[in-house]
């Protein structure tokens, strides 16, 4: 989302202010924190959902619902934290009640490690959710706090793994073991690749902030060579574990993934997000965050 300034009456549903004792706990920007994660953790369960299809095993709804809750809790909770970054590049959160924020953020890791328990399985709630706390609040060491969000490209590392790994987890336990590396491979380098896009788009908050991104130890054209790259050597083992049988075969998968990676990768621009055009301000969003929506579609119209 770009930067925009809040509109004195806010076109939400929910735009008046219910709170009790003088404290207001729902506003129009406390709707905003609520949903802002809301896409994020929907279009990450449809990749657990995707991986499910690529190792070739029928997919589990309860996992993939649960995947979701604790995908949304974990960028809820880091939106409900104070980060000096967030004061420009999220400033529509302003004057949003991060505690219940912080109340949401909870209510679903516990529905969500629930639900991966009810499967018995224990480790895949449980390291995005302690990850998602040493990113945003880090820990403390002596007189400093490290934390996993600073860092050149530490951060997009610390995504990837976690997220990579969840899902590479969660199939590694169906007994695919190799379909789950290929897998944690793939959707690692994925969310690699659109973690450090984000961050190209919120340069100028983290730059006041202090914190030095790829991005901007890189900078924008060197970036871009990296990240094509990346994305050209993570679709080649794609094909190949296609090829050889690891993962199941799907040329539609993977000429939209490829597709969609480079077109970001190599079209996208920060001057995107204030652009006057509707299709530029939500390109970024439109080529990350529904990618596997458009794919579970797909996979439908045409089963793999």
């Amino acid at each position: 989302m770009g930067i925009n300034q809040l509109d004195q009456e806010p076109s939400y549903p929910f735009s008046g202010k219910v709170g009790f004792y003088h404290v207001t706990l729902f506003n129009a920007q406390t709707f905003k924190l609520l949903n802002s994660a809301s896409l994020v953790g929907f279009s990450g369960g449809l990749r657990l959902y995707l991986a499910f299809l690529l190792a070739g095993i029928a997919p589990n709804f309860v996992l993939i619902i649960a995947a979701s809750l604790i995908i949304y809790a974990t960028y809820t909770l880091d939106r409900s934290l104070e980060n000096k970054e967030d004061v420009i590049n999220r400033q529509e959160l302003t004057g949003a009640n991060k505690m219940t924020g912080l109340i949401a953020s909870g209510i679903a890791i516990l529905i969500g490690i629930a639900l991966f328990f009810s499967k018995n399985l224990f480790s895949p709630p449980l390291l995005p959710f302690f990850v998602g706390i040493l990113y945003s609040r880090g820990i403390p060491i002596g007189t400093r706090r490290i934390k996993l969000k600073g860092g050149s490209g530490i951060k997009n590392l610390v995504i990837g793994i976690t997220w990579g790994g969840t899902i590479g987890l969660v199939i590694a336990s169906t007994g695919q073991i190799a379909a789950a590396i290929v897998i944690c491979f793939y959707f690692g380098l994925k969310l690699f690749i659109n973690s450090t896009i984000f961050d190209l788009k919120d340069m100028k908050g983290d730059l006041a902030a202090g914190i030095r991104t790829l991005p901007i130890s890189l900078g924008e054209k060197r970036l871009k060579y990296l990240l094509f790259s990346l994305c050209s050597i993570q679709h080649i083992v794609l094909a190949l574990a296609m090829m050889v049988g690891i993962l199941v075969r799907s040329e539609i998968f993977f000429v939209y993934s490829f597709t969609m990676s480079g077109l970001v990768i190599i079209y996208y621009t920060p001057e995107f997000e204030s652009s006057a055009s509707w299709l530029k301000r939500k390109f970024r969003i439109l080529a990350i965050n529904f990618e596997p929506i458009v794919l579970v579609i797909l996979s439908i119209l045409h089963p793999y």
